[in-house]
């Protein structure tokens, strides 16, 4: 049976669209699409099928899912278009993406925080649209209770703040290998982790230089958690907990380095200010601070990382937060009067910025 091809003056179009533009356009209109198939996909464990059985047909997918065909060819489909999964005749493999991100097991998975997505992040941003007109997090009527942050209400819903904290840990395990192998610590005699959660980068910190004491700041049922991870790893005789407010507790005054670690996302500049000038007026001359986070490009228009995470924070989790670009970042340091400021970048759109306290150049 013959095919033909209709052709169309480009005059005829709305518009002469390159394929790869239209391939663009539809990951953004299809975007809820995209991720509710790999959301399935990753909840049927089908890359670890994947991983551990090698090329299947979709026949064989479809029998170890313990589901039809026709759906496993609905599942399939979009994640091939999208190059998660590669098809080569009638076979079906993980990408090298897939391999690395998507099996269960894998030290750099996010499985846990695409059920965070899907749980979460989902439900709020439905309100987005609310949350930019009124400048609030209004995606957080999606859920229950009446206090101002999600991780404050996430008490109420036992299993969803358990998937949150899941995800936490799961982007903790790999970024805070970053920053305890990246940033030298070696001229630190004492930090204290600001925000520091469940002692997982103070843990990571101690582990990696060993002449290091770690504090970590933060409240004080999040300091008993943190406790007990802590002896768990043997870990007590140098990393501690000290319970507070960051905005209202004074800071411990006997660091010599403050760590703020996926913190500054959360809060508006003017808070961020707030803690940077709190953390020098506590340090000692020479003491440092260090800032790391997942990081936006200052030119503002390439960096995904940031432009999928910054409605969270302004939909759902404070609604005031979002990733900064780099710049603004050193501008606040500097404004507080700390030094010496430097960039390093890390894997996975991380990086770190660190300054030192020099009072006699900021009264100069």
């Amino acid at each position: 049976m013959s095919s033909t091809t209709l052709e169309l003056d480009a005059s005829e179009l709305i518009q002469d669209i390159a394929p790869e533009e239209a391939a663009r356009f539809y990951s953004v209109f299809g975007g809820h699409i995209f991720f509710q198939t790999l959301r399935a996909a990753a909840a049927f464990d089908l890359f670890t099928l994947l991983s551990n059985n090698g090329p299947m047909t979709r026949s064989q997918i479809a029998s170890a899912l313990g589901v039809e065909e026709q759906p496993t060819r609905v599942l399939l489909l979009p994640l091939t278009v999208s190059g998660i999964l590669e098809k080569q005749g009638d076979t079906y493999t993980n990408s090298r993406l897939a391999e690395q991100l998507l099996v269960a097991g894998s030290p750099h998975s996010v499985l846990a925080y695409i059920e965070l997505q899907h749980r979460v992040m989902y439900r709020g941003l439905t309100r987005l649209y609310e949350s930019l007109a009124e400048n609030r997090n209004a995606g957080l009527d999606e859920f229950e209770g009446d206090e101002p942050t999600l991780y404050q209400r996430l008490a109420h819903d036992p299993s969803t703040e358990e998937v949150f904290q899941d995800a936490m840990q799961e982007l903790s395990l790999q970024s805070n290998r970053c920053l305890a192998n990246g940033v030298d610590f070696s001229g630190v005699r004492h930090v204290v982790d600001v925000g520091g959660g469940d002692g997982t980068n103070a843990i990571a910190l101690a582990s990696r230089w060993p002449d290091l004491r770690v504090t970590v700041f933060d409240s004080p049922t999040v300091c008993k958690i943190a406790e007990q991870n802590i002896r768990e790893k043997g870990l007590s005789s140098r990393i501690s907990t000290h319970s507070g407010d960051c905005f209202r507790s004074d800071f411990p005054t006997d660091a010599d380095c403050f760590l703020f670690s996926h913190f500054f996302t959360i809060w508006s500049p003017q808070k961020d200010r707030f803690l940077l000038q709190k953390a020098f007026d506590a340090l000692p001359e020479g003491g440092r601070v260090v800032l790391f986070n997942m990081m936006q490009e200052d030119d503002e228009s390439s960096s995904w990382a940031a432009a999928v995470g910054s409605p969270y924070f302004q939909a759902i989790a404070t609604g005031e937060g979002m990733l900064y670009t780099w710049s603004e970042y050193e501008e606040w340091m500097g404004s507080v009067g700390f030094t010496g400021i430097e960039r390093l970048r890390l894997p996975r759109d991380h990086g770190a910025i660190s300054g030192v306290k020099d009072s006699a150049v900021q009264r100069s």
